[in-house]
């Protein structure tokens, strides 16, 4: 009788089902936004969601950090839920929808070898015909016309999996120029020219590109195997444009990059 009385006393609350997991999985090479260190995922993007999952009513989220192909190859096949952080690819990518709101704003720039620059290149992507390119795999930046250029054998391209061996590349003769974020550029290059693999002024930036949003992208082939899936985007999206709104996205933003710019380099390539 006694505890019978005890759970009658018992506020609701104590029998609110605890917050509910939920996977969503993250880019293992794009540093400083999106990296996997010592097993854990790390990087701009990833503390954003960090501190979103903060301020979810019913769930928690997990970052799982896996190589990008691997991310869009599960959201294809309907077997995870959620990757972080693609671009806006309705085309390309039919079986990402929907899209969280936007989490960060990123610049895609060209960085190329000095010598390569020593006449004006404004005009993107024509003035770039014939210069041997490296991308991310997986990565589509540059626009169609880009694209378009690379397909007719017009500018060559090599992908690799991430920055540092891109650049390595461009440093080393192996190639001529690489797009990405310019962020993400110039802090790797730090990075080599901390190693002492790289010095001042051996690349110079190129075209302004484009600017491109990072989000959170939901499968639409799970067939009902994440029966929460509208519930937790609601969720995540009130919690992400309230960050936005009062400033807390900055905050994270600019103290990842002072840690960024004071990471122990990786060893030489």
């Amino acid at each position: 009788m006694r505890s019978i009385l005890l759970s009658l006393l018992m506020p609701a609350a104590c029998f609110a089902a605890p917050p509910k997991t939920v996977t969503i999985l993250t880019d293992n090479g794009y540093p400083p936004y999106s990296y996997e260190a010592s097993g854990q995922a790390e990087g701009v993007y990833n503390d954003i969601l960090r501190a979103a999952s903060g301020k979810l009513r019913d769930y928690r989220i997990e970052l799982k950090p896996v190589p990008w192909k691997r991310g869009l190859a599960e959201l294809e096949s309907g077997q995870a839920l959620a990757l972080s952080p693609p671009y806006y690819r309705p085309q390309d990518r039919p079986y990402i929808r929907p899209y969280s709101v936007p989490l960060l704003t990123e610049q895609v720039v060209v960085f190329c070898r000095a010598e390569r620059m020593a006449k004006p290149r404004p005009a993107w992507p024509d003035d770039y015909r014939g210069l041997r390119f490296g991308n991310n795999a997986g990565f589509r930046p540059g626009g169609e016309a880009f694209w378009s250029l690379v397909k007719q054998g017009d500018i060559p391209l090599e992908e690799a999996a991430d920055a540092r061996t891109n650049l390595l590349k461009v440093i080393r003769g192996h190639l001529d120029c690489y797009l990405n974020d310019r962020l993400a550029i110039q802090l790797e290059l730090e990075r080599l020219r901390q190693q002492k693999l790289y010095q001042t002024g051996q690349l110079m930036e190129g075209a302004a590109i484009s600017e491109e949003q990072g989000y959170v992208g939901f499968t639409d082939r799970d067939a009902g195997r994440f029966p929460y899936k509208q519930d937790f985007i609601e969720q995540l999206n009130r919690a992400l444009s309230a960050m936005r709104r009062n400033g807390e996205i900055d905050r994270i933003v600019e103290k990842a990059m002072q840690t960024a710019r004071r990471l122990t380099p990786q060893p030489p390539f």
